[in-house]
């Protein structure tokens, strides 16, 4: 589990799959690549979550990886 920043805007999605902007320089918490959060297909390990603004978020790991730094790891 990571904790990490955007350096850009991030396309999301809600796990409605409904798709939101994650904001440059967001701090995203609780994050994980493949399975980890609720409600997430526990077979693709493509896929990353996190947690921002309190709520759970999701995409592709290719999508989020490289524009995102780590903060914290634990």
């Amino acid at each position: 589990m990571q904790t990490r920043q955007a350096q850009t805007n991030l396309a999301a999605f809600t796990l409605k799959l409904g798709k939101v902007m994650i904001p440059a320089r967001a701090v995203l918490h609780d994050f994980r690549l493949g399975p980890g959060h609720e409600g997430l297909s526990p077979h693709n390990p493509d896929v990353v979550s996190f947690r921002y603004d309190g709520q759970v978020y999701f995409n592709i790991a290719e999508e989020i990886v490289e524009k995102t730094a780590i903060v914290m790891s634990a």
